[in-house]
């Protein structure tokens, strides 16, 4: 294929899944209402199953059920048969997830559960399949055709399902309340949490801060640049921030002719940029993109330097 089939098929394939999810969305009624009590009523875990590609969408939807705040299991079907039934339990909630609704090992899963008073939702494509007539609530994943040049490789079903599991863990999420801070706790590591959660004070420097007072000459400037290895020094007056002096203002000095010997004081400075301890890391992280300055004093509610934050901590 050409560059531009490629990319006019690719277009067609994007197209074809968002057009999916579309005429989804209209299909919405009061199942899915029905199906966001069954979860947020669920006394044990949502145990999600599926095979293959379905399973593979089920494990994503465990996922983010369990990130916004309902305890959910990945339930492989195959699996359960062979020593996993334990897992789901009588307060358990199990969503069954099948495009054909045939699926003979599902079949077998969700007559185990009504046997045993389990409740169950399915999300098939086949609205008169076995599974559909048989769970407690269903949810209609039905596509009128895959976006596969075949039409076979499950792709807008997948799509599909997939839209509809965000949309019960994202309204599960509202009705239980979750909020920032509950977000936060169940992700305390990577840059997810660092951008959105991480304040400040918890990764700036504070020790060994490289500070000088207004008297100090540009000579005594650069030693303690020297020192700092953090490319600025902090101009301080009784460690009330004045002024920051970065290599760019030496090198800016050196240019326009400015002795050694001038004291900093002497020399015109805009007031510096300065961040609060108790922000944001992804507001500490915008003031620096946008000023293009690559390290930042942190301050107290006085305007004393409590530390700094550097460009690389932030990303």
């Amino acid at each position: 294929m050409r560059p531009t089939e490629r990319i006019k098929e690719a277009q067609r394939v994007l197209e074809a899944e968002a057009q999916a999810i579309f005429a989804s969305s209209k299909k919405i009624g009061l199942n899915f209402s029905k199906c966001v009590d069954l979860i947020i009523h669920c006394e044990g875990t949502v145990i999600i199953s599926g095979i293959g590609k379905s399973g593979n969408i089920g494990r994503k939807i465990t996922s983010t059920l369990a990130s916004l705040g309902t305890p959910s299991i990945f339930l492989h079907t195959s699996d359960a048969f062979h020593g996993d039934l334990g897992i789901l339990r009588k307060n358990d909630l199990l969503i069954l997830i099948s495009n054909s609704g045939e699926t003979d090992e599902l079949v077998r899963l969700l007559n185990y559960a009504n046997k045993n008073g389990i409740k169950s939702i399915a999300i098939t494509g086949k609205i008169d399949s076995t599974i559909n007539k048989e769970a407690t609530c269903t949810l209609n994943a039905v596509v009128e055709n895959e976006a596969c040049p075949l039409n076979l490789a499950p792709t807008c079903s997948t799509s599909v399902t997939m839209a509809l599991g965000d949309a019960l863990a994202s309204i599960c999420a509202m009705e239980r309340g979750f909020k920032e801070n509950d977000f936060a706790r169940f992700h305390p590591l990577g840059n997810l949490h660092k951008l959105n959660f991480e304040i400040v004070d918890n990764i700036m420097n504070s020790q060994c801060l490289p500070v000088c007072e207004k008297d100090k000459s540009i000579k005594e400037i650069i030693i303690e640049i020297s020192k700092g290895q953090q490319g600025a020094v902090f101009i301080c007056e009784n460690r009330k921030l004045l002024w920051v002096f970065t290599d760019g203002d030496l090198r800016r000095c050196i240019e326009s002719g400015v002795k050694l010997t001038t004291k900093i004081k002497n020399l015109k400075f805009s007031t510096p940029l300065t961040i609060k301890s108790r922000s944001k890391v992804s507001a500490a992280l915008n003031l620096m993109q946008s000023n293009k300055i690559s390290i930042l004093p942190v301050i107290d509610d006085f305007g004393l330097l409590v530390g700094s934050i550097k460009l690389a901590q932030c990303i």
